[in-house]
């Protein structure tokens, strides 16, 4: 990594300006190999102690991030972020809870490294994260947004600050060999994470598109089989609805909506089955019968059927109308006809 290539006289006024506080920095620096964490407090500064991921830091160390320390948004520019911002989307989290210490000395090395290395004002590299994600403390980002500067380092040649990052960096990870970050669908309300108005089906989250607007799926939390049109309405930051309008034989599944498999690996919930693609499942009939106990003829003569008529329900042979199915899901409690359906499965998507 490139470090500081001016005089430490010149790099303080730089990113400080303010004479006192540089004569009285200098005068520290100069009785002091390491700096701990009264150098702000002895400055006039707010002491931040997690600016300090340890006690102390060598002197080089301290003036490679004295950029980061002092830097000041300058609201009436448009300026917001700044480096408490990104402590605390660490500290905040509970993935980064139990290794905090660590992953802030690693955002400090990962600033320092788009600042002196991929080139970025401290401007940049703290307020781009907000205008991609509308959001502040968005520390993964900034990792993200780093791990693509890298990568394109060894690709063509490509913006530092695409349009979209969620895209170009999806883009670089492919091109380099890597998986792609799948985004998931978010909730809607209860639970539920699909709405429907007639054949048109919505769900909603951050959908990465294509230069023409066009939802790129294979980035995305969802699976669509045979389509009559799939588009995206999303605001400058990709961030809307994505909608589907469904024929006969249309099948939608949305990715890890309600939660995992127990050993981590991802799910597939069927969000929609078109009529085409549904077929009666004699084999769950079956079961729920010896669930509940029943014989095949005691279950026959519940609804009004005959034995034969019913084990041909059962053996898959013919299946039953609606007049008999309504009765076999009143005597079985069944509320809800998908509890005796099968439909495709999502490994048949092509």
């Amino acid at each position: 990594m490139q470090t500081i290539m001016l005089s430490v006289e010149e790099h303080l006024k730089k990113y400080i300006g303010d004479p006192k506080i540089i004569e009285k920095l200098i005068s520290y620096l100069d009785r002091h190999e390491n700096v701990g964490e009264e150098i702000f407090p002895y400055l006039g500064e707010k002491e931040e102690e997690l600016y300090f991921p340890n006690d102390t830091l060598p002197k080089e160390t301290f003036l490679n991030r004295i950029p980061f320390y002092f830097h000041r948004p300058q609201k009436n520019l448009g300026q917001l972020g700044e480096l408490k911002h990104y402590l605390h989307g660490i500290i905040r989290e509970d993935i980064y809870n139990e290794r905090a210490s660590e992953y802030i000395e690693h955002l400090f090395v990962t600033l320092e490294k788009m600042h002196y290395h991929h080139q970025l004002d401290v401007e940049q590299i703290f307020n781009y994260p907000i205008k991609q994600t509308g959001q502040a403390c968005q520390t993964e980002f900034i990792f993200q947004w780093s791990h693509y500067l890298d990568l394109i380092d060894t690709l063509q040649p490509s913006e530092k600050m695409p349009k979209h990052l969620i895209v170009s960096y999806n883009d670089a990870l492919e091109k380099s060999g890597l998986p792609p970050i799948i985004y998931p669908l978010k909730q809607l309300y209860d639970y539920e994470y699909i709405s429907r108005v007639g054949q048109i089906f919505r769900v909603s989250g951050t959908f990465p598109c294509d230069d023409s607007g066009h939802p790129i799926l294979r980035w995305i939390g969802l699976r669509v089989k045979n389509p009559e049109r799939v588009w995206a309405q999303v605001n400058d930051r990709l961030q809307g609805d994505l909608y589907v309008q469904a024929g006969p034989s249309t099948a939608i599944w949305g990715l890890n909506c309600w939660g995992e498999l127990e050993d981590g690996t991802d799910v597939w919930y069927p969000l929609h089955i078109g009529p085409q693609l549904m077929e009666f499942d004699n084999e769950e009939l079956k079961r729920i019968r010896q669930r509940y106990g029943y014989t095949q003829k005691e279950l026959a003569d519940a609804i009004g059927a005959s034995l034969r008529t019913y084990q041909k329900w059962e053996a898959g042979q013919t299946t039953p109308d609606s007049h008999n199915l309504l009765r076999l899901m009143n005597v079985l409690d069944i509320r809800d006809t998908k509890e005796i359906t099968r439909f495709l499965d999502v490994e048949d998507v092509n």
